[in-house]
């Protein structure tokens, strides 16, 4: 168990030497970008949005049934999350990734910001997410979609998002712990027909003649 242990170290340790060799070798400024940036959306990260000062409209949002659809397929919840980004993007906002289900935007002004979210969850919403599984299979889903308020300040947008999300719970679009209004749909990988070859055969005569003898 020790020597496992040992082993188990010694690797994590040659993992760690490696990213100190690949940081050391970054430009300042690919160290920067490296730090004010989300991993796993490519979106400015929540330091990014700190730097970045005030803004006349700041907005708040949150992705619906993240952590549900992450517990139904690996890596499902991620591909989520990238979705989100490219809507943010696509409608022209200025997006930052927060931290896990959490986006942050800000904007010139609150009736802006309100109409580029409406249009983001419009392109999230009629987007096929396509995740690859193991062995062939792959999963897909449509109908994602997400909660947001809009605010002179990250206060005011936090306090309007639950507003937002309270009243969404109401009418049953959305629930706690649930996927709803995702359509979810497996593929199967294509099974492999084999095929059987025919050979041509000649036939054998059950009684062969003798072959004729010279005289």
């Amino acid at each position: 168990m020790a020597k496992d242990a040992v082993k188990s170290e010694t690797g994590e340790r040659r993992v760690a030497l490696g990213e100190r060799r690949r940081v050391a070798e970054m430009s300042p400024e690919e160290m920067r970008r490296e730090l004010l940036t989300s991993d796993v959306t490519g979106l400015p990260n929540r330091r990014a949005f700190d730097e970045a000062g005030r803004a006349p409209a700041i907005a708040m949002s949150d992705v619906d049934g993240l952590k549900a659809l992450n517990d139904f397929a690996y890596d499902a919840g991620n591909a989520l999350l990238r979705a989100m980004a490219d809507a943010l993007r696509e409608a022209g906002l200025e997006a930052y990734h927060d931290k896990g289900d959490e986006f942050l935007c800000r904007g010139h002004n609150t009736k802006e910001l309100h109409a580029n979210l409406e249009r983001a969850r419009a392109i999230l919403r009629d987007r096929t997410v396509t995740v690859q599984q193991t062995e062939g299979r792959s999963l897909s889903f449509t109908g994602a979609n997400f909660s947001y308020g809009v605010g002179k300040n990250i206060n005011e947008a936090e306090l309007l998002l639950k507003s937002h999300k309270a009243e969404r719970e109401a009418r049953g679009e959305i629930a706690r712990g649930e996927l709803r209004g995702i359509a979810i749909k497996k593929d199967e990988p294509k099974k492999s027909v084999r095929r059987i070859r025919r050979f041509r055969t000649t036939p054998v005569l059950s009684n062969p003649r003798p072959p004729s003898l010279l005289p």
